[in-house]
């Protein structure tokens, strides 16, 4: 038996505070530390250096 993850679109602000997600703009994961910030943690992301997104910004999560 397989067990595969399922991802689905869902705005920035149903993301919760510590979870992380797929930008689809930048094709890079984030981690979201606040309402309107994120860290980016792949790619050439530090994990410290915090970007802005938007409420209504479209982001993909793993179910």
């Amino acid at each position: 038996m397989s067990s595969s993850t399922t991802q689905r679109r869902v705005h920035f602000s149903e993301v919760e505070i510590g979870q992380k997600f797929f930008d689809l703009i930048s094709a890079e994961y984030f981690v979201k530390q606040s309402d309107d910030t994120a860290v980016m943690v792949s790619g050439i992301g530090d994990g410290v250096t915090a970007d802005e997104f938007e409420p209504d910004d479209v982001v993909r999560i793993e179910d």
